[in-house]
Order: C-alpha cells, then sequence, then structure tokens
C-alpha cells in the first residue's frame, strides 16, 4: 500500500494532477469510523438547555480520550444547545473546529413516547439514508453527538437489531460507541 501512495504522489508531483489526489484517498480509505457520543440527559420539559458543571467536565475527559484515537472529515448533530456545546468540547479539543457540521432537527431528543409509537424511526432512517451513510459511502469518518435514544435506534439500524432487542441496549451517557465499517456499510467491528 506505501509502494501504491508513493507512486500517486511522484505522478501529483510531476503532473499536478488533482484527479489523482481523489484517487489516492479513496485507495487510503477502505474502512471508514462513525463515533456516536450520548450527550448528557435533558432533566427538564425544556429542551434549550445547557450542560451542567459536571456534564461539562465529563464531556472535557471524554474529549481528552478521543482526541488520541479518533479523527473526523464531518460531524452531525442536533439542533439543542446541549447537543451543540458537547460536539464543540469535542472539536476543540481534538482542534477540529473546522470540520462541517450537520444540524438536524431529526437528531433532537426523542421522547420515549414518540420512541414506543416508532414515529420518529421513518425520520431518521430516510436522514440516515439520504445523508449520513452517505457520507461513510464516501469514506469520510463521522462523529454523531445526539441522545441516548435517537443513538439507540441508530445502533439498531447498523446491528439490524429488533426493536425488542434493542431496547435493552444501554446507553451510557457521555461516551463513545465505535463502528468501524466498509464501504457497503457492513459492520466491521462495534465497541
Amino acid at each position: 500500500m506505501k509502494k501504491i501512495i508513493i507512486f500517486f504522489l511522484i505522478i501529483m508531483a510531476v503532473t499536478g494532477n488533482s484527479e489523482i489526489i481523489k484517487e489516492k484517498k479513496i485507495l487510503r480509505k477502505e474502512t471508514m469510523e462513525l463515533i456516536l457520543v450520548c450527550h448528557e440527559k435533558i432533566q427538564s420539559d425544556f429542551e434549550n438547555v445547557d450542560l451542567s458543571p459536571s456534564g461539562i467536565e465529563a464531556v472535557k475527559q471524554l474529549s481528552e480520550k478521543m482526541k488520541k484515537n479518533y479523527s473526523f472529515d464531518i460531524a452531525y448533530t442536533s439542533n439543542l444547545k446541549i447537543a451543540n456545546k458537547t460536539l464543540n468540547y469535542i472539536l476543540e479539543e481534538m482542534n477540529e473546529l473546522e470540520i462541517p457540521i450537520n444540524k438536524s432537527e431529526t437528531l433532537n431528543t426523542i421522547t420515549r413516547k414518540e420512541l414506543e409509537e416508532k414515529n420518529v424511526f421513518k425520520s431518521l432512517k430516510s436522514y440516515w439514508k439520504s445523508d449520513i451513510s452517505k457520507n461513510l459511502k464516501e469514506g469520510k469518518n463521522i462523529l454523531i453527538v445526539t441522545d441516548e435514544d435517537t443513538i439507540r435506534i441508530l445502533i439498531k439500524y447498523l446491528l439490524d437489531m429488533s426493536d425488542r432487542d434493542i431496547q435493552n441496549v444501554y446507553i451510557p451517557i457521555d461516551n463513545t460507541f465505535y463502528f468501524e465499517v466498509d464501504k457497503n456499510l457492513e459492520v466491521i467491528r462495534a465497541e
């Protein structure tokens, strides 16, 4: 693989061809990383709450660990302040504030009632297929910061779990779920 990359770098230096840069990137990225981070639980009826002092401390510790292991090309989060602050702490610690950030109501906190009625599955699945999975297939490493129930649904899609089985999955707050996927979005490794 190193010989191939060196060969393309030599050709780029001689020709200056930008198409070769794209080809080199494709060769380099055979698998992508998807990291799901669960933000602090919202403790009130107000959706637009800020991180608590303990939530800030937890995110700072998580960010320090993530900095050592991950690098992202794009991030996704909801429109909620708590999710945006969590994402900003992570990206700032990782020196990745320049990556594109997609904010969507689709990733806003899902209530248990909505989850039980399954009326959020269709919009989240559509967003997954039209945007998130498209970026994974293009070779991008992705970070998603959202609530525990949205993460639960994303894990359900990734691991093809039943509705019943996914309800029993424990989603820890301020922790990461790691997925390594191939171009067909097959999960190679999950942690």
